[in-house]
């Protein structure tokens, strides 16, 4: 896993997203080397609304109506992308969240997401519970079973750090959302999604004790 290997997944991602028509707005992320030679992709201003304490309708709002993420999805939901790379290109942290929109678009301001309801009427549904999915990658933050250095965290929950075991290529975390929360939408355009994906490594960084715990896989 490299910058420009997880550069091009993303936007491979992004192609196939807009492919398949789910993805209504994106900006294809930027490269950009800091001083001493790491590198980031990813960055948008704003982003450092989600992790603050405020109503989830609050952060949701301030990161749309700034433009802080890189896919906005048929129904309102945003796929923020960040990487960091140390100076030798190895992997340093990764943030990859999905904000759910709290309320749904209106009819006049997504018609498509009421009008086909063969392909979207599993994310219109009234009894849904919409809440926010992040993985992170923070090695130097790693404390074992209390905070994996590879983990998800559901619902901004504070001490949710289910591990994972490893830190996830864009494809993989992707892939995942839209597997598990845009179904229809992946079976109508599988071959799409489903077709194959550059690899870019898979690390493991789950330790022995955390294996122990219900963790998850990470695929890609």
């Amino acid at each position: 896993m490299n910058p420009e290997s997880v550069r091009k997944q993303i936007t491979d991602l992004i192609d196939r997203l807009i492919f398949a028509s789910i993805s209504v707005k994106q900006f294809n992320p930027a490269i950009r080397t800091v001083d001493g030679g790491a590198v980031q992709i990813g960055g948008r201003p704003g982003t450092t609304v989600a992790m603050r304490d405020i109503p989830y309708e609050d952060i949701y709002r301030e990161l749309d109506s700034h433009d802080a993420y890189h896919v906005k999805l048929v129904d309102g939901g945003l796929l923020l992308f960040q990487y960091s790379f140390r100076p030798d290109q190895s992997l340093a942290q990764h943030r990859l969240a999905y904000f759910p929109s709290p309320i749904l678009p209106t009819v006049e301001e997504a018609p498509a997401l009421y009008e086909q309801d063969e392909l979207y009427g599993d994310i219109t549904a009234k009894r849904l519970v919409r809440f926010p999915v992040r993985f992170d990658y923070a090695p130097e933050q790693k404390i074992d079973v209390l905070h994996p250095a590879s983990h998800m965290t559901l619902g901004q929950y504070e001490g949710c750090r289910i591990p994972v075991t490893g830190p996830l290529g864009p494809s993989s975390f992707g892939m995942f959302i839209i597997r598990n929360f845009y179904f229809r939408t992946y079976k109508k355009y599988k071959n799409n999604f489903d077709r194959r994906h550059a690899s870019i490594g898979r690390p493991e960084t789950i330790s022995e004790n955390e294996r122990r715990l219900t963790h998850l896989v990470h695929g890609l």
